[in-house]
């Protein structure tokens, strides 16, 4: 099988983005999963994909660790080499993004993929979840994943912090274009997908 990275992918108007955004643990991971399976697309999950880079111990990946030891946010010009390195399955019909944009300089980047490629941008799906349920599940997920990011208090209150920070302006970009999709996070994993796929089908 031969892979292409995202920007070196031949221009298909049929090939389809989605990206699934929403507080740390909203259940995007989850969700993005299921869309993979059912509708034959990749799955990118930045999260994993950042957490993958610090584990090989690359260069790139040092300088991921030291943005989230401290619970900052990522730079654009790491986020855009990320970006840029993610192989494409041709027999995929598109991307699921998960996690990505976090920001509004972010989602312009990809609006500019998008555009230049001529892929099908489907929506931006917000997967809203209070914050009190948020530090529940990040708790829960800390516990069982043995995941460091979630362990600590303060790297998860800087999290959260610059979540509500950055959503605002990205939330409205995408409510201006008329790409927004708010998704009520707080129903079981069921009925959140079920939510998704009536904008899918």
């Amino acid at each position: 099988m031969v892979y292409n990275t995202i920007f070196n992918t031949l221009s298909n108007p049929m090939f389809k983005i989605i990206c699934l955004y929403g507080r740390p643990a909203s259940g995007k991971t989850t969700q993005a999963a299921k869309i993979a399976e059912e509708f034959g697309f990749q799955q990118f999950g930045m999260g994993d994909r950042l957490r993958e880079e610090i584990q090989s111990n690359s260069p790139l990946g040092q300088k991921i660790k030291s943005f989230v030891d401290q619970g900052i946010l990522i730079t654009d010009e790491i986020m855009e080499q990320v970006i840029k390195n993610i192989k494409i399955n041709p027999e995929n019909k598109g991307v699921v993004f998960d996690g990505f944009p976090r920001m509004l300089s972010q989602a312009k980047m990809l609006e500019k993929i998008i555009q230049e490629s001529n892929f099908e941008f489907i929506g931006f799906f917000n997967l809203k979840v209070s914050t009190k349920t948020a530090l529940q599940r990040i708790a829960t997920r800390g516990a069982t994943e043995n995941r460091s990011d979630d362990k600590d208090e303060e790297t998860v209150k800087n999290r959260l912090d610059i979540f509500a920070e950055e959503s605002v302006p990205l939330i409205e970009h995408y409510k201006n274009k008329n790409y927004l999709v708010e998704i009520d996070g707080e129903k079981s994993i069921k009925e959140v997908y079920a939510e998704i796929k009536k904008h899918l089908l």
